[in-house]
C-alpha cells in the first residue's frame, strides 16, 4: 500500500493522454494460522471464581447467639440473704448479661509471651492478648421469641466492624486461627469482689484482684494496672503446634448475710432465734471465649530453604517456622474455607457475601458456683434439693462447653 500512484485530473485529460491505472492490486493469500485457546472465547466458571475469592479474602464479620447460664442471671442488685440467689426477679433492677458484662474482641498478642519453666517443661508459655474491638463496637440485644430450656431470654451479638486478619500474627509468627470474646464482669463494689489467676514464670499461682479498666484498640488486656490477663499454652516448635494447656479463670465473690437459727429457753419453751453473720458465694467463669476463624491441617510439612529444587523452596509459606540454622522449616497448611478434613472433621464453611466472611458463633456463656471454695460448697450442701442421695450420686457425662465442638 506504500506505492505512489500519479492520478491525472479530468480537466487535463484528452485523447492523447496516457492511461493511468488508479487501482492498487492487493494479493490474497490462503495461509493457515492456529487460533490459540481462549483467544476468541473464554469459558468462565462462577464456582471457581467464588472459591478463589473466598479463599483469598481475609475480612470477617463476627456475630452469633449467646445463652447466659448462671444463677446470677435475674438476681436482684440489692440481694441480702442466701434465698435471694434462688428467687430470680427478671425485673428492671435485676442483674443480667446486659448490665453485668463488658465485651471486647481480642487476639493473641503479637509479642511478649512469657516462657514458663514449671516442672522442668520447656513447652509451656504464658499467652497474652490485645484488643481488636471495644464495647463501643459491640452490640448485644435480646432475640425475639427465643428462650433457652430454662425459659430465660437468649441474646444475639454482633461486632459492627470488619476485622481484617491479613497481617495478624501471634508471638510465634502463626497466622491467627482464633479470635476471642473477652467478658469483663462489672462488679457491685459494695457487695462483690472480682479476682483472676496470675501465674509466674516459675509456675506459681496467685489470686489477684481484677480492676475494671477501659481498654482501647491495641492495648494489652489487663487484670489490673500491674498484670496482664493470660492463659497457659503448650507450644511444640518442631511440630508447628500450639494448644491451650490451662484456661484463665475469673472468680466473682458475692457477699450476703447468713442467718443461723439457734434455740433459746424462755420460761421452759424453746424459741428460735436467727443470728446474722457475714458469708459469701463464689462463682467462676472463663473470660476468654474462642471464636474460630480457620484451622491448620493435621499434616506437618518440612522443607529446606537451601534446596536446589525450585518447587520445594517455593512451597515454604511466609509463616513457616525455622527450626535450626541449616535452613530447615516446618509448617501446617491452612485448610481452605468450605473444606472439611475427612479424617479429623476439622474445617469451617462460613458464608461469603459482599467481600466478607460471616463468622457465626453459638455461645453458651456460663458462670457457675465454685465448689472448690469451701464456704460455697457448704452453702450448697445445705440446700434442700441436694439432699436427694440419688441426685448426688449421679455423675455428669458431658460438658456443656464442648457441645458442637470436634471430638478430640
Amino acid at each position: 500500500m506504500d506505492t505512489k500512484v500519479e492520478i491525472l485530473l479530468n480537466s487535463y485529460q484528452n485523447v492523447d493522454s496516457v492511461n493511468v491505472d488508479t487501482y492498487e492490486k492487493v494479493e490474497l493469500s490462503n495461509n493457515t494460522n492456529k487460533i490459540m485457546e481462549y483467544d476468541i472465547r473464554n469459558v468462565l466458571s462462577a464456582t471457581e471464581v467464588f472459591d478463589a475469592e473466598r479463599k483469598a479474602n481475609p475480612v470477617y464479620r463476627i456475630y452469633g447467639k449467646m445463652e447466659y447460664m448462671s444463677m446470677l442471671n435475674g438476681l436482684r442488685n440489692n440481694y441480702i440473704y442466701l434465698e435471694d440467689f434462688f428467687n430470680p426477679q427478671y425485673s428492671g433492677d435485676s442483674k443480667n448479661i446486659l448490665n453485668s458484662f463488658n465485651f471486647y474482641l481480642v487476639k493473641p498478642a503479637v509479642s511478649g509471651y512469657t516462657h514458663m519453666t514449671s516442672g522442668g517443661s520447656t513447652l509451656l508459655w504464658l499467652r497474652y492478648f490485645q484488643v481488636v474491638a471495644t464495647p463501643d463496637q459491640f452490640e448485644l440485644y435480646p432475640v425475639g421469641y427465643s428462650n433457652n430450656v430454662f425459659g430465660e431470654q437468649e441474646y444475639a451479638f454482633n461486632f459492627n466492624i470488619d476485622v481484617d486478619v491479613t497481617s495478624l500474627q501471634d508471638n510465634f509468627g502463626f497466622p491467627l486461627t482464633e479470635l476471642f470474646l473477652y467478658a469483663e464482669y462489672i462488679k457491685n463494689p459494695a457487695k462483690e469482689t472480682l479476682n483472676a489467676i496470675r501465674w509466674s514464670a516459675s509456675g506459681s499461682k496467685t489470686i489477684t484482684p481484677v480492676d475494671t479498666i477501659q481498654l482501647n484498640v491495641g492495648d494489652y488486656v489487663m487484670i489490673n494496672s500491674n498484670y496482664k490477663t493470660a492463659d497457659i499454652i503448650e507450644y511444640a516448635k518442631t511440630q508447628f503446634l500450639q494448644v491451650e494447656h490451662t484456661p484463665q479463670t475469673f472468680y466473682i465473690k458475692t457477699n450476703y448475710i447468713k442467718l443461723t437459727t439457734i434455740y433459746i429457753n424462755i420460761l421452759g419453751n424453746l424459741v428460735p432465734l436467727q443470728i446474722p453473720s457475714p458469708s459469701h458465694l463464689q462463682w467462676k467463669y472463663n473470660p476468654l471465649i474462642p471464636l474460630r476463624l480457620r484451622y491448620f491441617s493435621g499434616s506437618l510439612y518440612k522443607a529446606n530453604s537451601g534446596s536446589t529444587i525450585y518447587d520445594q523452596v517455593n512451597s515454604i509459606p511466609y509463616y513457616a517456622t525455622k527450626i535450626d540454622n541449616n535452613g530447615n522449616f516446618v509448617w501446617r497448611e491452612i485448610l481452605s474455607q468450605g473444606f472439611t478434613d475427612p479424617i479429623t472433621g476439622l474445617g469451617v464453611d462460613y458464608p461469603f457475601v459482599n467481600k466478607r466472611r460471616y463468622l457465626f458463633s453459638s455461645i453458651v456463656f456460663d458462670v457457675v458456683p465454685d465448689l472448690n471454695d469451701s464456704v460455697t460448697l457448704a452453702a450448697f450442701a445445705d440446700v434442700w434439693f441436694t439432699r436427694n442421695q440419688e441426685t448426688i450420686d449421679t455423675t455428669s457425662t458431658g460438658d456443656i462447653n464442648n457441645i458442637g465442638k470436634p471430638c478430640q
